[in-house]
């Protein structure tokens, strides 16, 4: 049982109806509300892009539920936004600041855990002078460490790393760039893996929807779930499915394009492109026979830890992100600009059944290993740990 009583979120954006952003972290809020802890979100929205993306300006408090109907606050204050320039961005970072840390002084937290270096820039101050214990979570998965580390002045990630008691990394190679940008040290960060809500991420019969999907018995399905971006790599997919050119071959790419990208791709067999309610995606992917994610760049992937929590083999890349939740017995990894050996690896797993048959039930026999419930146990004890080392 964890010492912490109550514990406040900071995070740059939070589900809500009808706007699914940050789903995972909204997972691993419910799974602490759910071990006795009392939980509230600070996740602020800014007004001037709801407005000019025509999105619903959401209510600045409301009660949420976890699964179990435990409630626990969430507020959003209004801030802005004024896009890119230098200028305009360090002053959209001071009405963050301004906006969390108002709601801050009116609530009574005993640990502030920031979603994302970026967040922990806008409350270590006063994290600092209130001394509360500030928590990172280092799950960023594209250069946004580095980009931040170049942006700001030494002294100030100086004062950042000192008012940090502890990090939580997703991955070991997020942790050697905490290291190596000088933001923790061995003893305060700790590598804790993704993890998803099993009870939700799990096998399950889904002959319904392979019907309603036209999905015949010799099909071979892939999925993919993840940003249209070039990062994430649905264009190279797309491309293996081209050169392999086979008709049994189907594929579901699950997401959406980002705004600012002019990408899209296209290949023979695609059953489903497009965003899927989110309750509907572990239907879907259960209909798969493999899960492609060639990305690039990563912190540690949702996406693919929830594949290997329904016991679906995986193809992804075989760079350090990636070592702490695949190997060679989930898994085939692979260069993920090679598009030549993506299509190797997906023929591969298509011609051999008793692989693919070892790789799902390897992943099953490892399936608690990827609960959320789990992961919100080891985050809570490093707090713990971390607190009374502080002291």
């Amino acid at each position: 049982m964890s010492n912490i009583k109550s514990i406040t979120v900071i995070v740059g954006d939070y589900p809500a109806p009808e706007h699914m952003m940050m789903v995972f972290v909204q997972q691993l809020v419910h799974a602490i509300v759910d071990q006795g802890v009392r939980v509230v979100v600070i996740a602020p929205q800014s007004l001037v892009h709801a407005l000019m993306h025509g999105k619903k300006i959401l209510p600045r408090h409301t009660v949420a539920k976890t699964e179990s109907g435990q409630e626990y606050g969430v507020y959003r204050p209004y801030t802005l936004s004024f896009g890119n320039i230098r200028f305009f961005r360090r002053l959209a970072v001071w009405c963050d600041t301004q906006a969390i840390v108002s709601r801050l002084k009116r609530i009574d937290s005993d640990v502030l855990y920031a979603h994302f270096w970026s967040n922990a820039l806008a409350v270590y101050e006063y994290a600092m002078t209130h001394h509360k214990p500030l928590f990172v979570a280092c799950g960023e998965g594209d250069d946004a460490l580095e980009e931040m580390v170049k942006s700001i002045p030494s002294d100030r990630l100086s004062r950042l790393s000192m008012a940090v008691t502890g990090v939580v990394s997703v991955s070991s190679e997020n942790k050697r760039k905490c290291i190596k940008f000088n933001l923790a040290n061995e003893t305060n960060i700790e590598v804790i893996p993704n993890c998803v809500n099993t009870d939700v991420f799990r096998k399950m019969d889904v002959s319904g929807m392979k019907r309603d999907l036209g999905i015949k018995d010799d099909d071979f399905v892939i999925s993919f779930i993840g940003g249209f971006i070039p990062r994430k790599g649905p264009d190279r997919i797309a491309h293996a499915i081209r050169i392999l050119n086979d008709p049994h071959i189907k594929v579901m790419f699950i997401g959406r394009p980002f705004s600012g990208y002019a990408y899209d791709f296209d290949c023979p067999g695609i059953i489903f492109k497009g965003q899927l309610n989110h309750n509907l995606i572990p239907q879907y992917v259960n209909c798969s026979d493999v899960f492609v994610m060639p990305t690039q760049k990563e912190g540690c992937c949702n996406a693919v830890v929830e594949a290997l929590a329904m016991g679906i083999p995986v193809i992804s890349s075989n760079r350090p992100f990636n070592e702490d939740i695949l190997n060679d017995q989930n898994s085939i990894l692979v260069d993920p600009d090679d598009v030549k050996a993506i299509a190797e690896a997906i023929k591969t797993l298509k011609d051999n059944i008793e692989l693919r048959k070892s790789m799902s039930e390897y992943s099953l026999a490892h399936h608690e290993d990827y609960s959320i419930a789990g992961r919100a146990k080891r985050i809570l004890s490093f707090i713990d740990k971390q607190i009374v080392k502080s002291k």
